[in-house]
């Protein structure tokens, strides 16, 4: 059986021991019993899911709930201590749940069928099959995609013949899934609606990819998610070094495993560039610092190297450009405000 190399685990987990910031909650720490108790759960069973909870150790249970709905599909994730989640079959038709273990591992049961997952690992689960239920076995947590069935067997006519079954592992596309998750629950409910179906569309494609289908699916799910995902994944590790002067693409290229050229055809599909992207997002880092109160006594120079730039005149020109006004006056404005 596959397993994650220690540094792919320890840094997917490292990522999931963190909450993740922008998506609604409903959460209980406590005793398993009582009104507290069975409030949380029926308004986590009304809201979340259709089905019922139930602890699988002794003592107060946690159980962190995020869930956040887009279009075909609802994203769903709980972090705390060993739960079961189970189907009441309430809805002949609700979706069916492509799960992602984290750091703990799992169990789907599906009628007289089950498929434990290792951490990492990834299951198929049906949510209108009573009695049918997903089991996280340690203290930990999980992530879930709740797809529609009649969207998700278009594009994978014999999805239900994976459920509760084991899937080929594919490891970089499991990272890539894991970390456009994390992306998407974090910005999805703050974009409009043509953006978060976008996002829906990005997450099918790579579950398609996950579960395997037909040559002419694979090649369109490819296209779509696939890219679209690398592309979030190399942003945000843009974002994180944004202040590093020396960031190249050729440095960029070498981190993410691709040739320079395949990562410009990334932004290029994109309707931008690298370089363009990177400016981008270095102008509107010294814009929010030239604001922050906190950085009153700070000089140009030193807004200008935070944000990455090497050159202070490149800098003035091309602030100048972006905002029609200077650094000087963009801080001079902030100054006038307060």
């Amino acid at each position: 059986m596959f397993r994650y190399t220690s540094l792919e685990t320890r840094a997917l987990m490292a990522a999931d021991s963190q909450s993740i910031r922008g998506a609604p909650r409903l959460g209980y720490t406590g005793d398993p019993h009582g009104p507290a108790y069975d409030a949380w759960r029926e308004e986590f069973c009304r809201r979340v899911m259709c089905g019922d909870v139930a602890p699988l150790a002794a003592g107060p249970v946690r159980c962190d709930v995020t869930a956040v709905p887009l279009p075909g599909l609802k994203m769903s994730g709980a972090a705390g201590s060993p739960m079961q989640f189970v189907a009441t079959g309430a809805d002949r038709d609700s979706a069916l749940a492509f799960v992602l273990a984290t750091a703990a591992p799992m169990r789907i049961t599906v009628g007289g069928r089950s498929v434990d997952l290792e951490p990492m690992g990834t299951g198929l689960a049906d949510a209108a099959h009573e009695g049918a239920d997903v089991s996280q076995l340690a203290e930990g947590r999980f992530k879930s995609l709740f797809i529609e069935r009649r969207t998700l067997l278009a594009y994978c006519p014999d999805a239900e013949d994976r459920i509760a079954r084991p899937l080929a592992p594919n490891p970089a596309l499991a990272a890539m899934l894991h970390q456009y998750y994390d992306l998407a629950v974090q910005h999805a409910p703050g974009l409009d609606a043509l953006a978060q179906s976008a996002v829906s569309q990005h997450l099918l494609d790579l579950v398609v990819l996950m579960l395997g289908t037909g040559r002419d699916e694979t090649e369109l799910a490819q296209d779509r998610g696939l890219a679209a995902a690398r592309l979030e994944a190399i942003k945000a590790d843009i974002l994180s070094r944004l202040g590093d002067g020396r960031l190249t693409l050729a440095d960029l290229a070498q981190r993410h495993r691709a040739s320079p050229r395949a990562i410009q055809m990334l932004f290029e599909r994109a309707g931008t560039t690298f370089s363009e992207f990177v400016l981008e997002q270095r102008l509107m880092r010294a814009a929010r610092l030239l604001r922050d109160p906190l950085r009153r006594a700070s000089k140009i120079s030193d807004i200008a190297y935070l944000s990455g730039f090497n050159d202070v005149s490149y800098f003035h020109r091309s602030f100048r450009r972006r905002f029609g006004m200077t650094p000087l006056d963009a801080k001079m404005r902030r100054s006038e405000k307060e």
